[in-house]
Formats: structure tokens, sequence, C-alpha cells
């Protein structure tokens, strides 16, 4: 049996931080101090009880905090975490009303993404399957006593049928419908998350009248409800965008909007997979028919049902295709998935000595680079589009080339070396024509697994490898601040934000030096304050020096001591600020005695040794200061789907 507690917990690691976020920050340290806090000292367990970690009173709003991220060729949509106190509720009315979610996100056939029914943490034997877990004290919960260890659990619950739409678009499924149906148009719904009206769930979950005759915040409609506007500043038209939360309260809505459709087409006299077909993958709508008056019809209902709920269609985006429902997205996919198979082949052979043969595989690599950019050409498709495969292929050369850098030697390491340039030549190529957080998230693991190569190479190659890798991360920099806007007000991106932590892994001391890395640090540093994402990277790259950048770590640590004293008041209401505090506490580069100032003036805590301190510390933490956990926090997001952002 696993721990109740723990398992009432669970949904605090899947289900209440979007997917998009610092590489080394994770709900993990949260979880696992609420787990644990009893077995603190009763000065520490009871600060974090009663002041910090406080339970939030019926009515009391927080603020999220929202971001921009970037999604490709398209503009940069706005995420958000909910603020942490938020989440707590969150995790408990989850585990709490799992059942009902269930239950309630059954009703719709059409469905491709619903919760479909919580799942099993995965077990010790499967750990393995996904590597070593680092356990460094608080963050790790150990399985014992043959409990099932959650460090790897995926999400809270499982899904039917697809987690990715990619999924459908290569199912069986969508062959037996264009088997059946000649013409398919694809809808979407326009900002469909920042639209949502939060009391439309009671309407889903009893009809409209009834609902506004009697509306009742004590039943699972009414709390969710109450749940989403606290989320976001009691506000009732929209909800937060990113955690998964989010898509359950919307798929509640659109199950209800499906069976809508269903009866009133039903009434016209059309019958659902006879006449037509519809599939539904969060806000994306798939219509299949044979007979164009009753598409029309069929999206016309879709448009009227959508309305009922204050949703409305992007027409802008509407797709009409005939059979075969192939795209020119689906060419490109298939064109690029021939291509990384081509980098594994080439990754794969024996290293040799000739210097002929050694420049031939190196030139493939370029003709593969090449032939990349031509596909996705070719297609009018983009990188963000056609090349999700390529890095899980990336990864899997990088691993051939640690394999056979066992066997190399003085003159087959050229060929390798080359094999390497070529390798890191078309990550960071695609990486710059489609700069996400998620390629960002695929390339920290792939250098990863490429800094393991160092042990086989000669100190001298080794070192032209990390300096190629340094360069690249400070290209890829370069290329992407005109971007940075808020730079000048504090405020780094978060794809910077990562890229910053990206280049600490290929060596902090070097990277520091670089010109652009100054040039950040030296913009953020002149604004009045520093926002969140700014102080995790630029702490963390210049407190991880060994002492050679004390000045910065000091200028950061005031300039955030500055702001986050002058706005205590608001640190249970704001998100951001709730974050700065805490991992201001956890960071091990801000001195005790500046902690200890920040515990008075927030909280009125004059107390605390050094020693209870350094304990808070493990309990307040969202970041990992270490890196230690960094890898593990990314396996946990490999098993979890990187979703489209709404529109």
């Amino acid at each position: 049996m696993l721990d109740p507690k723990l398992n009432k917990l669970r949904p605090l690691l899947t289900e209440t931080l979007p997917y998009e976020v610092p590489v080394n920050y994770s709900n993990e340290f949260l979880y696992v101090s609420e787990a644990r806090k009893n077995e603190i000292s009763d000065q520490v367990r009871q600060f974090i009880d009663s002041k910090y970690r406080k339970r939030l009173k019926e009515g009391e709003y927080t603020i999220p905090f929202t971001y921009p991220v970037r999604r490709g060729d398209r503009s940069p949509n706005k995420i958000s975490i909910v603020h942490p106190l938020q989440q707590l509720h969150i995790s408990d009315f989850m585990h709490e009303y799992a059942e009902t979610i269930l239950q309630e996100c059954s009703e719709s056939p059409n469905s491709l993404r619903a919760p479909y029914e919580v799942l099993s943490p995965i077990a010790k034997s499967e750990l393995k399957k996904l590597g070593d877990v680092k356990k460094i004290g608080v963050p790790h919960v150990a399985p014992r006593d043959g409990k099932l260890d959650l460090s790897f659990a995926a999400s809270y619950f499982s899904v039917r049928k697809y987690n990715l739409l990619d999924k459908f678009y290569n199912s069986n499924e969508l062959v037996r419908l264009e088997s059946r149906f000649s013409m398919m148009r694809s809808i979407d719904v326009t900002k469909c998350f920042f639209n949502i009206y939060t009391h439309s769930i009671t309407w889903a979950v009893k009809d409209k009248r009834y609902s506004k005759n009697h509306a009742n915040k004590y039943t699972f409609e009414g709390r969710f409800d109450t749940l989403m506007q606290r989320s976001n500043y009691n506000e009732t038209n929209g909800i937060v965008v990113g955690p998964e939360v989010s898509r359950i309260f919307a798929e509640i809505i659109f199950q209800k909007i499906d069976i809508n459709i269903r009866d009133s087409l039903a009434a016209d006299g059309l019958v659902s997979e006879r006449d037509y077909a519809i599939r539904r993958y969060v806000d994306d709508f798939f219509i299949f028919s044979s007979d164009l008056k009753t598409m029309d019809t069929v999206f016309d209902c879709v448009q009227r049902s959508l309305e009922a709920y204050k949703l409305y269609l992007n027409e802008g985006k509407s797709r009409f295709s005939t059979r075969p429902f192939v795209t020119n997205i689906t060419r490109a996919k298939q064109g690029v998935s021939k291509l990384s198979d081509e980098i594994v082949e080439l990754s794969s052979k024996a290293l040799c000595e000739e210097p002929d043969k050694q420049r031939e595989i190196y030139l493939k690599f370029r003709q593969v680079l090449e032939d990349l950019r031509l596909i996705v050409s070719d297609n009018k498709a983009s990188f963000s589009e056609a090349t999700g495969s390529t890095y899980f292929k990336l990864s899997k050369a990088v691993r051939c080339l640690r394999s056979i850098s066992k066997t190399v030697t003085e003159e087959t390491e050229v060929d390798l070396v080359n094999r390497i340039r070529g390798l890191v030549r078309i990550l960071f190529y695609i990486v710059a024509s489609d700069f996400r957080v998620a390629p960002i998230y695929r390339s920290y693991q792939i250098i990863e697994e490429l800094l393991r190569l160092n042990e086989n190479l000669r100190k001298s190659t080794s070192e032209a490898m990390m300096d190629r890798l340094n360069y690249e991360v400070c290209e890829l920099i370069k290329s992407n601040l005109p971007e940075e806007k808020n730079l000048n007000n504090g405020v780094i991106s978060l794809e910077l934000c990562n890229l910053l932590l990206l280049g600490s892994l290929v060596g902090t001391k070097r990277f520091n030096q670089q010109p652009v890395v100054e040039e950040i640090a030296e913009k953020a540093l002149r604004s009045s304050s520093l926002g969140y994402f700014s102080f995790v990277a630029l702490m963390y790259i210049f407190g991880q020096s060994d002492g050679l950048n004390t000045q910065r770590v000091a200028q950061v640590s005031e300039k955030v001591f500055t702001d986050i004293t002058a706005r205590a008041t608001d640190v249970r209401t704001e998100a951001e600020l709730y974050l700065l505090v805490s991992d201001y506490l956890s960071c091990p580069y801000v001195t005790r005695d500046r902690k200890r100032d920040v515990l008075d003036a927030i909280y009125g805590e004059r107390s605390f040794s050094n020693e209870a301190i350094d304990i808070l510390a493990l309990h307040v933490a969202f970041v990992d200061w270490s890196g230690g956990r960094t890898s593990h926090f990314l396996r946990r997001k490999r098993l979890q789907p990187v979703y489209n952002l709404v529109a």
C-alpha cells in the first residue's frame, strides 16, 4: 500500500505545474516537505505550518505567475504557475474528487484525450529502465517495505485514447475514418482557456437553468469553479493556461458540448458515426463526412454549441481535406524521420583511421543537415512541426558514439571528434530553428550524454569539444538576445533562463567569462528589480563558479532582497513573489544572515539558528541548486506529453 499522505499529495507532482518551467525547477521539494515535515524540528515545522505554508482561507485568492513562452513560428503564448499555496488546494481537490472527475470525463465518445483512471505510480523495477535517481536527502522519497516510488510518476490519471495529438494522426483510427468518410475539416477554439467562463462547469455538470437557480459552492462543480477562480485573481472569465488541472476542467465542459452537438444533430436526423463523425482533442475538432452539406450542418452545430458556452471558433485556422488525409506536415515528418535514422546509422559505424573515410563520414553529416533544411522547406512546414522525433534519434546516436568511443585510438580520434561536431551542429541548428522550451530540454539531455564521452577522450580533445559546445550555446544566446525585450527591466525569458542553465552544464567557469553572459548580467542588474527566472539563472551560473563571481552573487542577492522585503505583505497573494522568497531562502549562495533578515522582514521570525536555516532551505526549495536532480526532472518530463499550447 502507498502511504495515504503521499498518495494525497501526488497531484502536486504532475497536475499543478505547466510543462514549461526552468530546467532545474520542480514541485518535488514541496511534495516531500509536506510528506516528511513531521520528521524535522518543532521550530521549523511550526514555522512552515503556521506562517510560510499556512493554508489559504476560504475566499482568499492568489495571483498566478504568468509569463510568455514561444510557440515556434506562432506568436508567444502566456502560461502560468499557480501560487503554490493554491496548488496544495488543487492537489487535495483532485485526490478527493478523482472518481467524480473520471465519471464526468467519460461521457463523450468523441474525446481523443480524457482522464481514464487513477494511474499507479511506477514500481521500483520500472525505475531501472529510466536510469538512476539521485538521492540527495529530503527531495527523494525512496521505496521502502515494498512501497511504490513516485519519483517517476508521469501523471495522476491515465489518458484515454491518445496523450499526444500526433498519435491520432498516425493511428489506425484515422485510417478507418478515412475509409468511411471522404472529407475532413479541422477547426479549433480561439484562445480557448483564456475565454472559458468558470461558471460554465456548473452548466456542464448540471443544466444551465438548474445551475443558475441552485448555485452551490460546496458541490463538486461549485468547488472546481471556485478553485479555478481563486487560482487566477478571482477571475471568472478565463482559466490559467499550463497545468494539467486546467485541461481537466476544460475537458469536463467540452464533454458536455460534445453531447449537446450529438443530440442537436440527431434532432435534425443526422446520426453520429453514420452520416458524420467528430473527434476532439482538447479544443481541436475534427469533422468527418462524405457529404458537403452534412459537413456544413455539423460545422454550424459545433459553432452554435460552443457559443452557448461563450467559446468561439478560430475560422482562420480551419482546414479542409479530402482523402487521403495527408498534409505537408505529415510528409515533412516522414522525411525528417528517415534522415534521423541516417544520423544513427552514421554514428554507429566502426571508427576508421583513413583520412579519406573520416572526411567522407563528416561530409555525410553535413549533407544530412542540408537535406533536413530542404525537406522542411519543400513541404512548407516549420521545424517545430516536423523535427520532434529527431531529438530521440540524436540521443540514440550519442549513445552509439559513447559505445564506440571505448575503442578509440589516437588514429581514430579524429573520426570520433568529426562525428561529434556533426551531431552538435545538427542539434543546435534545429534548436535555433525551433527556439522553444521543449527543444532546449531535450538538448540539455543530449549534451549531458555527450559530456560522458569525455572519459574516453584525451584532455586536449575533451577541451576542444567543450569549447565547441560553449561556442554553440553562446551563438544561440546571441541570435535570440534581440527578442529579450524586457531584459532591461530585469526580466529574463524562460527560454533564455534555460539556455543559461544549459551553458552552465557545459562548464560554468568557461561560460561565465563569455561577453554575451556579461552583457545579460549587466542589463538585468541595472534594472530596479529582478524577475524570478532572472534570479534563478544568474544566481545559479554565478554561484557555481567556485568563488570567481562573488561580486555578481552579492549584486543579485541584494537586488532581490530589496525587492522582496519591500513587497512583504504580498507573499501569500503573488505566486512569483512567493517563489522568489522560497528560493532566496533555499539558495546556498545567499548568506544565512540575509536569509535571517528575510525571515524577520516577512514573517517576523528572528530566532532561527544556522542549523534551522539550513534545514528550512530543504523544505522551501523549488529549484535544485546543486544540479544533482536536474536530469531526473527531465526524465520525468520525458514521460509527460508536450502539449500544443492553446491558441
